[in-house]
């Protein structure tokens, strides 16, 4: 804010009830400050003014502004008496849309005004007026600390005595943030003498932008009990006073200046979380910047980095590499020519030799260097020190590799260079290149292509300074769509530490099985033909702990889990192998007792009790609670604390009667903004029934008895009378319970029984349903719009209907060979084969075994 100026004060010339004060035009948008002094008896002022002050004396003084929108250049003063002295001063300010309070009144000595939380570049202005009887005023002045805008005084005779009216007005500028003004205006003043004032402060609005968020959080120092961050400067629209900081969650002593902190005393191989904001003078806070960091011993060395030529010319070389990878950090890299270190080690990651021999061959090298001082191995690249404008040989022998309905791969001989070397291959559908693979690869996967299509592939090789070869072309044709023009497969990876999502990454020959007690499995493989792929997103996707996939088919979840670490690569082909573990479906049920609400239990600590017993910790970390009436979802992961547990009540829970089932949902989590899945429950007493029935023939292509362990779980127990009928206490083995399946136990009510024999004919019927064989059958279904696998759900109750088969051929009556209730365990999905998507569902069924102990 700026003083535009001071107008020439206005005095008292003649006798008058009007006078107008010319000042001349003010600026549009700017405010004009106006001090009017006088006797008290002013009747009106022109313009729309508002009054902030008035101290009210024998020579009163008033303090008036606006903010003018153009045309304002005088003023117009009413006084009751045409006798009355009157004074006037104006100023002008820029910039001054605030007001930010005023004082006034009437004193012999100290005035007083404070103000607080002002922004910066602020005017204070004042005025005052004296009523000297007979007394000269000229060794009266302002204080120090204000600058003068000019002084008046004019005399009067008043009742034959003479009189002089002293009046001035001053600024002060670029005030503090905090001011607390408490002086007399006015030195040197006599002995019974008085003066009125005002005075009021005026600026820009306050500040309410908070600084950016600190860049670049990093580790810079480390030993196994301490870490050293670092980060750059953050920018404010006034200035950035300090930075906080922070240790998993809580400030880390006051805020601080520098931009450096040490954390000591950690345990070695244990984890912070380290934040830091930054906050300006008016106390607004930044984001903060987040990284979270592990002490350790590092021993292991930087991987090696790789070095590319970026530049060429006669007797110049210059060349450039990414950062490589490390436990911790890399601090800096050793730079090497023909064998020879060149200087001290350097931060950037380029270098240009020059004065070179046209034409000479050199080897380049760069090692890298970690915070521990651990160093690479060195990263090497020989070349000639001449221009380079000659491509790569034609990539040879392209040819099809796989074809299916969405997909196609290619493969080809390596092609060759000159000078630089073959940096990678450009692959191309039609005239669009899709992908730049590394110098490596000699594979790729065209995906997310039309079943039924011929394309025009390509593809090209590029050395390291862009020089391209000619295309080398491919036709190929996409298998037909067999399924009932089902929707597309999507796989999306989420990283598990930022809960954002990864660049989608070209997963090829996926296979899932989703199962009953989370025993499913989920494998794909990723064809590592880009280098960014290798050492950015592959890197993230498949580290242990890291990574969630999610399939969808369209718009409906199909599952996900938690990605483990590849074990099996084929280096020839470029194929990573991966699995999933912890698969999640979205209806993935499990039944076990649940006792409904009990007092002072809420409803989802039941759910807390069946993770404990049946989930794993992916269900912990990643699930959710929801549709539970009268309670909220709780986020397990971040508000585990919200809720109380269950588990000193375990006994009485399992003991209850009744049953429990949940599916879970895809979601996101708009709070910490990651997916999640969503744990819904419902109190059902019998299991679903699906709208599936497998027949064979007819909608089952194909099937076969499985030995793999089922839902042959065996109940011994007994009847007894209770009210309303018969109930069957049971006692589960736990012999199967190993081999990764849930607790199932079934409680069976007999109705309407009336007798001793009832009850014995009912017990009876029960020991012989319990005789029959344990089946554990797989159906490969027939391709088609019926098999809409995605809207079956596990553990489902579904017909199962075979006849015309040697091992169930068709009863003398003609009814089916076999014809009873299954229950669905798993599913199991291969989404793209050359028969196009090939669905496995794998049925069971539940036995009992009943002892002849009746009582009644």
């Amino acid at each position: 804010m700026t003083l535009v100026r001071a107008a020439t004060p206005y005095a008292t010339q003649s006798p008058s009830s009007s006078h107008t004060y010319n000042f001349g035009a003010a600026g549009y948008g700017n405010r004009i400050v106006l001090f009017v002094m006088s006797y008290a008896g002013v009747n009106s002022i022109s313009g729309g003014y508002e009054e902030h002050q008035w101290a009210s004396n024998t020579i009163g003084i008033r303090m008036l502004s606006k903010v003018t929108t153009g045309g304002d250049s005088s003023v117009t003063v009413g006084l009751a008496n045409s006798s009355d002295r009157l004074f006037m001063w104006m100023f002008e300010l820029s910039n001054a849309d605030e007001y930010y309070g005023s004082k006034s009144g009437v004193t012999s000595g100290a005035a007083s005004l404070t103000a607080v939380d002002l922004p910066a570049g602020c005017t204070l202005l004042a005025g005052l007026s004296m009523y000297v009887p007979g007394t000269d005023n000229t060794n009266d002045s302002w204080p120090s600390g204000f600058t003068d805008y000019g002084q008046t005084w004019r005399d009067w005779t008043d009742g034959g005595s003479a009189r002089r009216v002293w009046s001035s007005a001053a600024s002060r500028d670029s005030l503090p943030a905090n001011i607390s003004f408490n002086q007399a205006l006015v030195t040197g003043i006599g002995s019974g003498q008085s003066y009125a004032w005002a005075a009021g402060i005026w600026g820009p609005p306050l500040d309410e932008e908070p600084p950016s968020a600190p860049g670049n959080l990093r580790l810079t120092a480390m030993t196994p009990t301490s870490l050293t961050v670092t980060w750059d400067a953050s920018t404010d629209n006034t200035s950035v006073a300090g930075y906080g900081v922070y240790k998993n969650g809580a400030k880390d002593g006051n805020d601080q200046t520098g931009r450096t902190k040490t954390f000591t005393g950690l345990t070695p191989g244990v984890p912070i979380t380290v934040e830091v904001d930054a906050v300006d003078g008016k106390g607004n806070r930044s984001e903060k910047a987040s990284i979270t960091l592990t002490p350790i011993n590092d021993t292991t060395p930087p991987v090696t980095p790789v070095v590319k030529v970026t530049a060429l010319a006669a007797g110049s070389i210059t060349v450039g590499w990414e950062q490589p990878y490390d436990q911790t950090a890399i601090t800096g890299y050793g730079i090497y020519l023909n064998g020879q270190k060149q200087g001290q080690d350097q931060t950037g990651r380029t270098r240009t030799f020059a004065g070179l021999t046209p034409g000479g061959l050199y080897t380049v090298g760069v090692d890298a260097k970690d915070l521990l001082g651990n160093r690479s191995q060195v990263g090497t690249k020989t070349v000639k020190a001449q221009a380079d404008t000659v491509p790569p040989s034609l990539p040879g022998a392209v040819r099809l590799v796989a074809v299916t309905q969405t997909a196609v791969t290619i493969a080809w001989d390596p092609s060759t260079d000159d000078n630089v070397g073959v940096d990678g291959y450009g692959l191309y559908v039609g005239a669009s290149r899709v992908a730049q693979v590394g110098p490596q690869s000699q594979v790729f996967t065209f995906t997310q292509l039309t079943p039924g299509i011929t394309y025009a592939l390509a593809v090209d090789a590029v050395d390291e300074l862009g020089n391209r070869s000619a295309k080398v072309p491919v036709s190929a044709t996409t298998l037909e769509d067999s399924s009932g023009a089902a929707p597309p497969y999507e796989y999306v990876l989420y990283d598990w530490s930022s809960h954002r999502p990864l660049d989608s990454l070209p997963l090829q020959n996926v296979t899932f099985e989703l199962a009953l007690g989370g025993a499913g499995n989920l494998s794909a493989e990723i064809p590592l033909y880009d280098e960014d792929y290798t050492v950015g997103r592959v890197e993230a996707a498949t580290r242990s702990e890291r990574t969630m996939l999610l399939i969808y088919r369209g718009e409906r979840f199909v599952g996900g889990g938690r990605v483990v670490d590849p074990t099996d690569y084929d280096s020839e082909t470029g194929i990573l192998r991966l699995t999933v573990e912890d698969v999640t479906g979205i209806y993935g049920r499990r039944f076990i007792p649940f006792t409904g609400p009990r007092a002072g239990t809420l409803a989802h600590t039941e759910i807390d009790w069946i993770l404990d017993q049946t989930g794993s910790e992916a269900d912990k970390r990643w699930l959710v609670t929801s549709g539970v009436q009268g309670t909220l979802p709780v986020d397990r992961e971040y508000r585990q604390e919200d809720f109380s547990r269950a588990g000193d009540q375990i006994g009485d829970v399992a003991a209850a009667p009744g049953g429990f089932e949940w599916w879970a949902a895809p979601a996101w989590d708009p709070v910490n903004d990651r997916p999640r899945f969503e744990l819904r429950r419902v109190n059902r007493d019998d299991p679903p029934s699906s709208i599936l029935t497998l027949e064979y023939p007819g909608t089952v292509k194909r099937f076969r008895r499985s030995s793999r362990p089922g839902l042959a779980t065996v109940v011994y127990g007994k009847l007894s009378l209770s009210e309303g009928g018969v109930l069957m206490e049971k006692v589960v083995r736990d012999d199967l319970h190993g081999a990764g399946w849930p607790k199932i136990e079934q409680a069976y009510t007999f109705e309407g029984l009336t007798s001793p024999q009832a009850l014995k004919d009912e017990t009876q019927r029960a020991a012989d349903a319990s005789r029959g064989a344990r089946l554990v059958f797989e159906f490969e279904l027939v391709p088609g719009a019926s098999v809409r696998w995605w809207e079956w759900e596990l553990g489902a109750n579904v017909p199962v209907i075979i006849q015309d088969d040697h091992l169930y051929p068709e009863r003398p009556d003609g009814s089916p060979g076999l014809d009873r209730e299954m229950k669905i365990i798993s599913i199991r999905v291969e989404p793209n084969t050359d028969e196009g998507e090939r669905v496995t569902v794998t049925t069971a069924e539940l036995t009992t075994a009943v002892d002849d102990q009746v009582e009644v």
